[in-house]
């Protein structure tokens, strides 16, 4: 099927290779190298790409690589997710020239998604002195400098420190850039940015009613997440007062911070929360971060505190 099918067989053939037992598949992984080498259809390219980085065909780097370049963008993202999800060594000095060419000015799923795997990928710290470049020309797409910022984070790039610091806390930078900027300034351990949280959190009190709410609540959950991922022990009287909000998403974050701190104090009020809170969403929260507090649970990786969703732009 693989060699001979239809379009739509082949691509049924591949998907049931990904559960084929890999003891026995060593001459099929080989098919799949050499038609990924030679095949001409855009459709079938793509999941012969995504084929590869599923089953980890690492001897493919060479072909993969070389698809960066394929005049189909779809098949382009399509080889760097896989060389992403393979973290292949080789594909960093490839994809960091590819992304030299990108025009930085202009929104780009392709250029969002080049940086995202320059964050995954072994070597990819070789990046960050051209993005930090980059993210500090303010003529620059606000969206690409808001990937760059988690770029920042994922590598764990201390120089960003400053650069981050001025986007951050400055009232005229859009709310997702300043929001993701503030997500990796926890990340950093930030203790220059610390104090500067609590400021823009007590200036969000001050001002309440007055901002924009969505805007309001994006800066609020993502300062007080960068305040929990420092490990920061003032953060919980925010985190009790944040709990409170009337805004339930807000609400909602609290506590789930409160969840990952595990800290005894704040079961009187999850309690409360648990059985009384207006919204379901939050009752729910209430009762794991109980659990959690308790020893009964534990957070998922993409639930730990300053690393969570931040794939979903703030407003």
């Amino acid at each position: 099927m693989i060699r001979y099918g239809t379009s739509q067989e082949r691509k049924q053939a591949l998907g049931e290779l990904v559960r084929f037992p890999k003891e026995q598949a060593n001459e099929l992984y080989e098919l799949v190298g050499e038609q990924l080498k030679t095949e001409k259809d855009m459709g079938m390219k793509i999941v012969l790409l995504k084929t590869v980085g599923d089953l980890g065909l690492k001897e493919n780097h060479e072909t993969v690589i070389s698809l960066f370049e394929d005049p189909n963008e779809d098949v382009n993202k399509q080889a760097v997710t896989s060389a992403k999800k393979m973290k292949l060594s080789e594909a960093t000095s490839p994809l960091l020239e590819k992304v030299k060419k990108e025009d930085f000015t202009k929104n780009s799923n392709s250029l969002t998604l080049y940086i995202s795997a320059l964050g995954e990928l072994p070597d990819g710290k070789m990046a960050a002195p051209f993005l930090e470049t980059k993210f500090r020309e303010k003529f620059n797409n606000a969206d690409i400098r808001g990937q760059i910022a988690l770029y920042f984070g994922s590598i764990l790039y201390q120089e960003a420190e400053s650069a981050l610091i001025e986007v951050a806390f400055d009232d005229i930078q859009p709310t997702t850039l300043r929001c993701y900027a503030m997500n990796t300034l926890g990340k950093l351990k930030s203790e220059t940015a610390k104090p500067k949280l609590y400021e823009l959190l007590d200036s969000l009190k001050k001002t309440s009613g007055k901002l924009d709410a969505k805007k309001a609540q994006s800066l609020k959950i993502y300062a007080i997440g960068a305040l929990v991922t420092m490990g920061d022990k003032e953060v919980f009287q925010e985190l009790n007062e944040f709990a409170r909000d009337d805004d339930s998403m807000v609400r909602l974050r609290a506590i789930e911070f409160m969840g990952n701190l595990r800290d005894p104090k704040a079961l009187e009020l999850l309690e409360y929360k648990r059985d009384r809170d207006p919204s379901p969403k939050v009752q729910k929260a209430a009762k794991k971060a109980i659990d959690m507090i308790n020893g009964k649970d534990t957070p998922s990786e993409e639930e730990k505190p300053g690393e969570e969703k931040t794939e979903e732009e703030p407003k």
